[in-house]
């Protein structure tokens, strides 16, 4: 990328950058006090006062943390940094903790004089102090051996990102660039969410195992990529007979568990079927001729095994050849489709009472393990809009994810999700546990909203107090102090989809204050293809342009058919445009 003076820019090494402002400093103050995973790089300062300049250098390191895939370090604010003013504009206390998140860096490329520059100065602080005592000599100076024994070890890096590769043919190309035909420049490449990175590993044909708490959608996410799966709930008291068949010792036939059976004639014939149907010892003597088969098929057969993680190790040890080799352990083994893929499900024992360890043979026998973590912005575009959710829940969601700034960390996202050990340290007034939240919760308060208003509207709660139902049937949901916001934001006045598309309002209806125009505009998102378009044009015209901007982008989503229509749109809106321009000027 070139910047301002026409230099290529070049990302290399790494090092703490940007101070973080207070609020998610304390976020990850208190990670931290729980338990912050280090990764064991270092970084190195020099301790002695700037203008100390008869003490020699001395080294203080600086341990660096991963939280939510981000790196970090901490300090604590001493005398000598005192009044010193941050990146975020805040000045250094004494004894408070400062939280600096570990960037790349950038630098200028001066092809001509062979030389690379930072962009920012990258240290400051160390004494020149020793130069007097070796008569210029630079090279037994304090700052000298600080470069060569700590800065440049640190800064190293063996990956150089090149942002946008200029016309110059002489900058080398990475494995990835070279294979990768993607054009997009890669400031502007999204990461993958949750679910098209599974989609992915299974459409390879590999295994997975989700871990994660509970609630977050997990099973949820696998039964909207593949509905016809297989679903086999793994539990402590089931019979082994359910996983790896069994076998008539009278008879000598074995008998094969359902689930495997159906995978088997999910790619039979109908002439197989019925062989399997009038003697299931048919699939058994079809099972071969049926995986040759299957290797040439581009549909995949899904096998759920839910709760994997809920079970004890003798019930897991039931699909440890299942997993590996797709066998089923009944009789000489019977072999399952090419084209089947295991996908496992289970929460880790910080969610769950009853979770088991995973036996180390079982857990190195998938090809993937997702530590899954809850995102708000999956959720609202890939399950609550699609689902229609009640308008409310994707608002308040919504704006709450806005006014973090799109943040996904969960510390910061109590309003959505919230770790089990906050709610017993958030006790209620009898001293019972905080009631958390997490993206399950919001689902049932959207049914509960739901059912609330269509028995409101068919009369059934006439003379009865409704607030007070209301607000005791969100309170049992949700902690008190969230429920009255919530319930604050749901007593916004919003007009309905109905209403905007049929034009059945007053001006009386219309938005008017900001919390009433966001509000109104996320109301609105529920609208299907058919709708959308009037929606955008009333939110347009009757909330604001930078309102209907966000609308646009959150009604599309990940949706590709979506992105269709929204394009269709606006071109139509360009075309009208112009129309017009030419009307004015004749």
């Amino acid at each position: 990328m070139r910047g301002a003076c026409g230099l290529p820019e070049v990302d290399f090494g790494e090092l703490p950058q940007t101070a973080m402002e207070d609020n998610f400093a304390r976020q990850l103050e208190n990670t931290y006090q729980i338990g912050m995973k280090e990764i064991g790089n270092k970084y190195t300062t020099d301790s002695v006062a700037y203008d100390d300049y008869d003490t020699p250098f001395q080294a203080r390191e600086f341990t660096e943390y991963e939280y939510m895939q981000e790196r970090y370090i901490r300090f604590l604010g001493d005398k000598n940094g005192a009044g010193k003013v941050l990146s975020t504009g805040a000045k250094v206390e004494i004894g408070k903790p400062y939280w600096v998140k570990v960037e790349k860096v950038r630098w200028f490329v001066d092809k001509k004089n062979d030389i690379v520059l930072p962009k920012i100065i990258l240290f400051a602080g160390v004494q020149f102090n020793q130069i007097r005592n070796y008569m210029g000599d630079f090279a037994n100076t304090d700052i000298k051996k600080y470069m060569d024994n700590c800065f440049a070890k640190e800064i190293q890096t063996n990956k150089v990102d090149y942002l946008i590769t200029d016309t110059d043919t002489s900058i080398r190309k990475t494995r990835l660039q070279n294979l990768n035909p993607d054009t997009t420049i890669a400031s502007e490449r999204r990461k993958m969410t949750y679910t098209e990175m599974i989609q992915n590993w299974i459409e390879a044909g590999e295994s997975v195992l989700l871990r994660g708490p509970s609630g977050i959608g997990k099973t949820e996410r696998i039964r909207k990529l593949y509905p016809n799966l297989i679903y086999l709930k793994l539990t402590n008291n089931m019979l082994p007979e359910k996983v790896v068949g069994s076998s008539n010792f009278q008879t000598g036939q074995n008998i094969p568990p359902n689930f495997a059976k159906q995978a088997i004639l999910n790619c039979a014939t109908e002439e197989e079927k019925k062989m399997v149907a009038s003697n299931i010892q048919s699939l058994y003597d079809l099972a071969d001729t049926i995986y040759e088969r299957s290797k040439t098929s581009n549909e995949k057969i899904v096998i759920l095994l839910d709760e994997l993680l809920n079970v004890k190790p003798v019930v897991q040890s039931l699909v440890y050849t299942l997993v590996l080799n797709r066998i089923v352990e009944t009789g000489s083994g019977l072999k399952l489709p090419e084209n089947t893929v295991i996908v496992a499900t289970g929460n880790p024992q910080k969610y769950s009472s009853v979770a088991e360890e995973l036996a180390e043979p079982l857990e190195k026998r998938f090809d993937h393990i997702l530590d899954m973590e809850p995102r708000v912005s999956e959720w609202i575009y890939e399950y609550a809009i699609p689902n229609q959710l009640h308008p409310s829940v994707i608002g308040y969601i919504v704006s709450k994810y806005m006014e973090n700034q799109r943040r996904e960390d969960i510390p910061s996202i109590g309003y959505f999700y919230e770790e089990p050990e906050v709610g017993e340290r958030d006790k209620d007034r009898n001293g019972c546990r905080g009631r958390t939240n997490d993206p399950r919760g919001w689902t049932s308060i959207s049914h509960t909203l739901c059912a609330f208003e269509k028995n409101l509207v068919e009369g059934k709660y006439v003379g009865k107090d409704v607030e007070h139902l209301l607000q005791m049937s969100v309170a049992t949901k949700l902690r008190e102090s969230w429920a009255r916001e919530f319930l604050n934001y749901y007593n916004i006045p919003t007009l309905t989809i109905e209403q905007v598309v049929s034009k059945t309002y007053t001006q009386a209806d219309l938005p008017r204050n900001t919390n009433e125009r966001y509000a109104c505009m996320v109301a609105l998102l529920l609208a299907d293809e058919n709708q959308v378009g009037t929606c955008r044009e009333f939110v347009q015209q009757y909330c604001d342009p930078e309102y209907r901007e966000l609308y646009d982008l959150l009604w599309v989503g990940n949706d590709e058919m979506r992105m269709l229509k929204m394009s269709e749109l606006q071109q139509l809106e360009l075309q009208k445009r112009q129309i017009e321009g030419v009307g004015k000027s004749r």
